[in-house]
């Protein structure tokens, strides 16, 4: 099943702006028992959050939904409405242009989040194809499989039995299972990994052809374009830039309670139509890669997040960013520079305060220290978060996905031992 994302921006009433915070905080504090928003009972949602966008006095103030969802975006807000509509009703009443009706009319309020929808020029998911229930399904079979083989060892009933046979034994168990959520297979792992392999090759073929067989218009535009890139870059770093904002210290008490964690960036995008233009641009490559090359559980080389996504907001003048990931926040920050600084650089270096950077992708995040103070000072706080599976990451997932796939196969020799290195 294919994995969405939904976004919705909507301008808050400013004398709305604290009790909108307070009633947030109620239901962040609470995810799993308040009544407002019952999201375990949104079966679609994988993660979601709400945030207020209010540090920054040149831009009004602004709530922001991050819906990350199976299937049609159509039919998960009706699911939204179904589930959460009192919940909705009470947020949203707080926002300009809420329709008198609201949850009374679910046509109304649905077509009033629908005008209030920003489609992201770059989205990335995790794990590929693998709906909330997929995934709840294989985590709880992998533990049951991983139970099964704790009593047959403590029993001695494995002693004597080859690969082959523990193999056998474990797929007679797995079928005398009922889990709950049922899951019905659609695409094996495997299919993925082999896609991902083959569009990486078919990505590198075309851009050698394109190098050696690039027409001279094109060459002299690719200059022009390096030559204007370069001095928007020299003047940037001898020109005045705007003062980041302070930390917020709130982002702290909301980091490392779960295996996962959330970030969300805010920047102002640099003034100019040649910076928002290269920005879009690469924006525009960074998600056809994440729909053809990375979709088999790593982006860049970063094999920690789940969903991503970019927004551009307020006219294309600031760039909000979304993550879901594994691990801490300095880990996380780590693997970017480590693996993906360059891809870091060439979309953030078109944006406010961030490190000088070196014809649009050296520098920049490579200033280590630098970019961390930078993002730190441009992340925002969260005051709902929701993870439908908290305590998996994106390898257990991948893997139990894997060994449930190969539960259906013949498997045996080196494909069986790295089945078995799985659990």
């Amino acid at each position: 099943m294919a994995q969405n994302a939904l976004s919705v921006v909507a301008r808050i009433k400013p004398d709305e702006v604290a009790a909108l915070e307070e009633l947030l905080s109620t239901i962040g504090n609470d995810i799993a028992g308040n009544t407002l928003v019952p999201f375990p009972q949104i079966k679609s949602l994988h993660f979601a959050c709400w945030l207020i966008l209010n540090r920054d006095s040149r831009f009004p103030p602004l709530l922001v939904l991050e819906s990350n969802h199976d299937g049609p975006t159509d039919a998960h807000l009706d699911e939204l409405i179904r589930c959460a509509g009192p919940g909705l009703d009470a947020i949203y009443r707080k926002c300009e242009g809420y329709p008198m009706d609201g949850a009374s009319d679910p046509n109304s309020l649905k077509q009033y989040l629908q005008r209030h929808s920003v489609q992201c020029p770059a989205f990335y998911v995790g794990c590929y194809g693998q709906s909330v229930a997929s995934v709840r399904h294989a985590m709880a079979l992998r533990q049951e499989i991983e139970g099964f083989l704790d009593r047959e060892q403590d029993a001695g009933r494995l002693v004597g039995l080859s690969q082959v046979q523990i193999f056998q034994n474990i797929r007679e168990f797995a079928r005398t299972l009922q889990i709950d959520p049922p899951y019905t297979p659609t695409q094996a792992y495997d299919s993925i990994l082999i896609r991902s392999k083959v569009n990486t090759a078919l990505a590198l073929l075309l851009a050698a052809a394109l190098l050696l067989k690039f027409p001279r218009p094109v060459i002299v535009l690719l200059l022009l374009f390096t030559v204007a890139l370069r001095w928007h870059e020299i003047r940037d770093v001898q020109g005045p830039s705007p003062t980041p904002p302070p930390i917020d210290p709130r982002l702290f008490g909301k980091e490392d309670i779960f295996t996962q964690n959330h970030l969300t960036t805010m920047v102002t995008v640099k003034p100019g139509g040649f910076r928002l233009g290269t920005l879009k641009g690469v924006l525009w490559l960074v998600n056809q890669l994440a729909k053809t090359v990375f979709i088999a559980g790593n982006l860049g080389g970063i094999p920690t997040i789940h969903f991503a996504r970019w927004l551009l907001t307020d006219d294309g003048r600031r760039l909000l960013f979304f993550s879901n990931y594994d691990g801490s926040w300095a880990s996380y920050l780590g693997d970017f520079v480590d693996k993906a600084n360059y891809g870091l650089t060439a979309v953030w270096s078109n944006t406010d305060n961030f490190p000088p950077s070196q014809f649009l992708f050296w520098g920049g995040a490579q200033h280590i220290e630098e970019f961390k103070l930078w993002s730190r000072q441009h992340n925002e706080f969260a005051h709902v978060w929701y993870s439908a599976y908290p305590d998996a990451t994106v390898s257990n997932i991948t893997d139990a996905v894997q060994l449930r796939d190969g539960l259906s196969q013949n498997l045996a020799g080196p494909a069986l031992a790295r089945w078995f290195q799985r659990l």
